[in-house]
Order: structure tokens, then C-alpha cells, then sequence
């Protein structure tokens, strides 16, 4: 592993740019909801995988990085595609939920309450959440490390369910973000190693411009 890898992590908050603008310019959805949906009860202890999410995808591609750099930068550029869809289709198509009122009657309640106050209810479909935890999920090998594995299925699980059971997506939103997850790692098997490199050697070919700059002498 070599750290200026970890420099292709910063498109994430410029990517999630998109998804404050697609959320605060949306006024009105589709209701994608099914029949199961409304069978699906509310449960605020769910908040806990959904916020772990945010730890989970940082740690699962380190994971990856540390085993396979290749793997690694194929990883992130699945995420990002599937990302950019994903944004496209909030701008083109918003889909939204309705929420349940829920009281802060516990710690878990309350915390679904700050994520209800601080994200609309759009930029569902395809769900996002659903589509980096199930990226991470296919790129973790059990042959490279059984206990990993192991934890990347059952925690990668639990937030896809954490999605439904505190009501931020429906079955559909969890279904196309898996889907579109697929289609995206089968054009990312095609890509030829050797761009892979290219891709991986950009920030230190960016680094050793600048220093030979500086190394210029000044008459």
C-alpha cells in the first residue's frame, strides 16, 4: 500500500456535492413503495449500522487497498460510476418517501430524527447506501481473509436493512442500487491493468513535477 493512493478518496465529498444540490432542488417524487414496504415495521435501532455506513465503505476499500491496489482503484471507480448515475437520476427522476413521525423517546429515535431534519426525503432511487455497502461487499474476497469476509457480509447486510427498517428507502431503491452495482463491476473487469496503473501513478507523477520545479535553479 502507498498512502498517496488514499488521495482518490477526496472525490467523495465533491461528488456529494451532487447529492445536497438534487436534494434541495426537488419538490415533489415518485412514490416507488410496495405493497412489502408497508408491511416493513419501523425500527429506530437500525440507525446504528445506517450510520456506520460512513465508516464502513472508508474502511472496507483501506481493506482492499492494502490487499490489491489494482482492485483497489477498480473498486473506487465502480463507486464513483455507480455514484454518478445514481445523481443523474436523483437531478432527472426524484423519487420520494414518506417518513414516519417519530417521537425522541430514545437515543436511537433521536438520531433518526436528526438524519429526517438534515436530509430530505428524495435522492432515493437507486439508494446509494445500498449501492457502496453491496460494491464493498463483492470486492471482499473470503480466500483473502476469512474474518473480514465475514464481517463485510453480516455488517453490509445489516445497513442494507437499516435502509428500509428506519424508512429512508423502499425495496425498489435497494434493488436497482444492487443491479446497477453489477453492471458497473462487469465494465470495470474490462478496464486493462495497465490503465489501472496510469490511473494509480497520476499523483505521484504530479508530485515529482512539482518538485523538479522547485529544484530549478534561479539565475
Amino acid at each position: 500500500m502507498k498512502w498517496l493512493d488514499l488521495i482518490w478518496f477526496a472525490l467523495f465529498p465533491l461528488m456529494n456535492i451532487n447529492y445536497v444540490i438534487a436534494g434541495s432542488i426537488a419538490k415533489n417524487g415518485k412514490d416507488f413503495s410496495l405493497t412489502l414496504d408497508k408491511q416493513i415495521p419501523f425500527i429506530s435501532m437500525f440507525i446504528f449500522p445506517y450510520i456506520y455506513w460512513y465508516i464502513y465503505i472508508f474502511i472496507g476499500l483501506i481493506f482492499i487497498l492494502l490487499k490489491d491496489r489494482r482492485k483497489y482503484i477498480r473498486a473506487l471507480f465502480t463507486v464513483y460510476i455507480g455514484m454518478c448515475v445514481c445523481y443523474l437520476v436523483y437531478y432527472l427522476f426524484p423519487v420520494e418517501i414518506v417518513r414516519p413521525t417519530i417521537i425522541n423517546s430514545s437515543i436511537s429515535n433521536k438520531l433518526v430524527n436528526i438524519i429526517y431534519e438534515n436530509d430530505r426525503p428524495f435522492n432515493c432511487f437507486p439508494s446509494i447506501h445500498v449501492l457502496n455497502t453491496y460494491i464493498v461487499m463483492r470486492y471482499t474476497m473470503k480466500n483473502e481473509n476469512k474474518a473480514w469476509f465475514y464481517y463485510t457480509q453480516l455488517v453490509g447486510v445489516l445497513i442494507i436493512l437499516s435502509t428500509l427498517f428506519i424508512k429512508q428507502h423502499f425495496i425498489l431503491d435497494g434493488i436497482a442500487a444492487i443491479v446497477l452495482a453489477e453492471v458497473v463491476i462487469a465494465i470495470a473487469k474490462k478496464i486493462e491493468d495497465k490503465h489501472l496503473d496510469n490511473i494509480l501513478l497520476l499523483p505521484y507523477k504530479l508530485i515529482d513535477k512539482i518538485k523538479n520545479k522547485n529544484d530549478i535553479p534561479i539565475n
